[in-house]
């Protein structure tokens, strides 16, 4: 358990260096939703919740085109970022080579719906994304936009998250 609180802390230091602040309490509020939805979380999982947007702000999305195909490929090259970010931070607290693979696999969201591990991830990045984000985002898009990503996020989420979600939302989902 040493080797994963080490890691984490290295993870939160990265996280600090973000000259904006948010990535750190990002990756708190992940944690967060990980213990509302498994009051006792998987260790790897513990260390793939908090790394995953490891240092995103070095990647910003401004940087790559508009629209979907250029959020798309953003998306893709941020994750892989991160999961490398996060591999370095095990291999240096001597994680074995399986556990970095795990946690990488995680962290680029290989599994999701099918994989508990992925799954749970994910349904902490959509309560992140309801309790954080949703409302700067219903602010600067149309109704339509809006109820496309909510749709979208809502899909992605197992029913546990769905019912965690419905305390978000200011009126429950049609």
């Amino acid at each position: 358990m040493e080797k994963v609180d080490d890691a984490i802390a290295t993870i939160d230091r990265l996280h600090a260096e973000d000259p904006s602040g948010n990535e750190l309490r990002y990756a708190q509020r992940m944690t967060h939703w990980l213990q509302t939805l498994d009051s006792d979380p998987d260790p790897l999982l513990r260390i793939a919740v908090r790394a995953q947007h490891l240092q995103r702000w070095t990647r910003p999305r401004a940087d790559y085109a508009t629209g979907r195909t250029g959020y798309l490929v953003w998306r893709r090259n941020a994750a892989a970022h991160h999961a490398d970010l996060v591999a370095n931070v095990l291999r240096s607290c001597e994680f074995p080579d399986e556990d970095v693979e795990h946690v990488v696999a995680l962290v680029r969201k290989r599994g999701t719906g099918r994989e508990q591990h992925a799954q749970t991830l994910e349904d902490c990045a959509c309560l992140v994304f309801l309790e954080t984000q949703l409302a700067a985002f219903t602010e600067k898009h149309p109704p339509d936009r809006v109820a496309d990503i909510l749709s979208k996020t809502w899909r992605k989420m197992s029913p546990a998250a769905q019912q965690l979600g419905c305390t978000l939302l200011p009126h429950p989902p049609a």
